[in-house]
């Protein structure tokens, strides 16, 4: 490969054809010509002048989680983890399974699911593990109205509990691995699974790095949303984007099931509005809304490349249960200790569950990153469009007829409302954002008409009841 060609063919590749999830590692190369910004559609992108690319030395393609020549995600976990632990496809290896939740203090009910993500920071400090734990936490300045979320440092075990919960919009890692390199200690730090994968590939080129950051904590994900998804929460709310400050993605019922939410929201005047998120418009989360692209070429649900995944367990005995119930995977030896220490000390409530259940906790997500994938890389290949190599091979799988709708459709929906959101912004008219979209989420509805139908009476209810409230 000739000199200066890296970031060349990483622009011409992977941030042209809208692969870029924006977690900013490029940006931390040696002559990285990368810097991340927010575009107008509210997704993080890397981007660089011609001139910047035309002249860098930087290495930038083996740390791209998305360049198609990074290591994969089986390929880390050989060199992060035990070779003889168990492993499947679905869920990449582990030591064992779990379902379950925090019994002390405030974890389950300010945390996600479980409260087991914040937990196992909080131990990790006071067991003295390690010196820092890195987090996201909700943007405190509100003349950041774009960027609600930010990594934040916590060396308090106490103030661990501030993080935020779940957050379904953009982050990225470039500042906060800037600050850990010119810190002296010992980290932990969580991600989605881009971002630990994203980590893992740059500690392999910084030694250094991989020395300082002692456990990585991964988040099921089963896809991200763009900044403009919290914009139109808040707009459906009766906040206006400009005056939206702050948003809690996982409000809980006292008596419905888990999976059932509260969205809340705040604005620059400190109002505060919530409600039932079955009755936002727009966050039916298996439609795709503003999903970014690249999350729809990944195969990794359960964070394969992380320490410790956790997420919700979405499995039949646990999700009637309101306040949550967390999916654990344990790949690291020494957070299998403290788990299994702690049980003993009657902190948190552990059931052992097999690979298989663990899976099945994340079936859609699977079925989407695996079976959908095949897919949609096929279609790429028809039409002679680059797209990163995956562990998933083009048309792999046999897919139902209805699937393919389904999968054809959620890609329409996800680049759709992008662009109509943005028109909506410009127009300064939610109803132009609502007349776009509704053909799709009909279309939507009527593709998974039998799969919606036992929820049906309440969602047509709804719509029109929105309608006449237009």
């Amino acid at each position: 490969m000739k000199k200066y060609m890296e970031a060349k063919i990483l622009f011409d590749t992977v941030i042209s054809n809208d692969y870029c999830i924006g977690c900013g590692v490029c940006a931390l190369v040696d002559d990285s010509p990368f810097r991340i910004e927010l575009d107008k559609y509210g997704k993080l992108v890397a981007t660089a002048s011609k001139e910047a690319l035309s002249i860098s030395t930087a290495k930038v393609l083996d740390v791209c989680p998305f360049s198609g020549v990074s290591k994969n995600e089986d390929e880390l976990s050989d060199i992060f983890f035990d070779k003889n632990i168990g492993y499947t496809k679905e869920i990449g290896k582990f030591i064992s399974c779990y379902a379950g939740y925090v019994k002390e203090g405030s974890f389950r009910e300010k945390g996600s699911s479980g409260g087991f993500a914040k937990w196992i920071g909080c131990e990790l400090l006071k067991r003295n593990k390690i010196d820092y734990f890195v987090q996201l936490q909700a943007n405190e300045d509100e003349s950041q109205t774009d960027l609600l979320f930010d990594y934040a440092i916590f060396n308090d075990a106490e103030a661990v509990i501030k993080g935020s919960k779940s957050a379904y919009h953009p982050s990225t890692l470039a500042n906060i691995v800037k600050k850990i390199k010119a810190m002296e200690g010992r980290f932990a730090i969580t991600g989605v699974p881009c971002n630990i994968k994203a980590i893992r590939l740059l500690s392999l080129q910084y030694p250094e790095l991989r020395s300082k950051i002692k456990y990585t904590i991964g988040i099921v994900c089963g896809g991200m949303k763009t900044a403009n998804y919290s914009k139109l929460v808040g707009w459906e709310l009766g906040i206006h984007p400009e005056s939206l400050t702050k948003i809690d993605f996982r409000g809980k019922f006292d008596n419905r099931p888990a999976n059932e939410k509260i969205y809340k929201v705040w604005s620059t005047n400190k109002r505060q509005e919530s409600r039932d998120v079955s009755q936002i418009y727009g966050t039916g989360y298996a439609a795709g809304f503003f999903k970014p692209n690249p999350c729809d070429f990944c195969d990794d649900v359960l964070a394969e490349t992380a320490d410790i995944s956790i997420g919700d367990a979405w499995l039949k005995k646990y999700v009637k249960d309101p306040k949550g119930t967390s999916l654990i995977v344990v790949r690291n030896q020494e957070l299998h200790k403290i788990l299994s220490d702690s049980l003993g000390q009657d902190t948190i409530f552990l059931e052992s569950i097999t690979a298989e259940e663990a899976a099945s906790a994340q079936a859609g997500g699977l079925r989407h990153r695996r079976d959908g994938l095949s897919r949609r890389l096929m279609k790429k290949e028809k039409r002679g469009i680059w797209v990163p190599t995956k562990r998933v091979k083009p048309n792999e799988f046999e897919i139902t007829f209805k699937r393919k709708l389904v999968y054809d459709l959620r890609e329409k929906i996800a680049k759709k409302s992008h662009v109509a959101f943005v028109k909506a912004l410009e127009k300064n008219d939610l109803k132009v954002f609502h007349k776009i979209m509704d053909p799709y989420i009909l279309e939507f509805g009527i593709v998974n008409f039998f799969d919606l139908a036992p929820r049906l009476p309440r969602r047509v209810l709804m719509y029109i009841k929105r309608k006449i409230g237009r």
